[in-house]
């Protein structure tokens, strides 16, 4: 059975989607948010977020053949750098089953379009931006602005923004 990611066979995906973190930035991140409870790293990778997560933690990973569209349990934090070319499905689906969502991504990214704008704040809200930088020091192959983003379930209160001490 050939695999699919997303619409496109596994060989032919898109290479924009495969973005490593750098460990630094992952534990940074992890540190900062410190999820707690059932923890999901939806895109696995290499396991930058996975290894500073805590013990137990679950993941997904399309090479690995666990598909996040198939993990359908609950869980109180999502952390992890998702595929940007299907952000909107990927945080649909995150919606459907984590309280917190904190993904890596360019800053502008929840606000590119009034459609994702209305999902977010039907669901919750943006309760923190984590600035993380610009992606091309980064090694993304972006010059956004780079920022770990946290979506809240039923979060109605203002934005909170800080940047990353390097």
């Amino acid at each position: 059975m050939q695999r699919y990611l997303w619409g496109t066979a596994y060989d032919h995906q898109n290479i924009k989607d495969v973005i490593y973190t750098p460990d630094d930035v992952a534990r940074d991140v992890v540190a900062f948010f410190a999820p707690s409870g059932r923890v999901l790293d939806p895109c696995r990778g290499d396991g930058a977020f996975h290894k500073y997560l805590p013990a137990g933690s679950d993941w997904c990973e399309l090479k690995d053949d666990k598909d996040f569209f198939e993990f359908h349990d609950q869980v109180d934090w999502i952390l992890s750098n998702p595929p940007y070319s299907i952000f909107a499905k990927f945080l649909d689906h995150s919606f459907d089953v984590a309280e917190n969502i904190v993904y890596l991504i360019p800053v502008n990214k929840p606000f590119n379009s009034y459609a994702i704008m209305k999902r977010v704040w039907a669901w919750g809200g943006i309760k923190h931006i984590l600035v993380i930088g610009p992606g091309a020091k980064l090694n993304f192959p972006i010059g956004f602005c780079i920022g770990a983003v946290h979506f809240q379930r039923g979060y109605t209160g203002p934005i909170g923004l800080s940047f990353r001490k390097t």
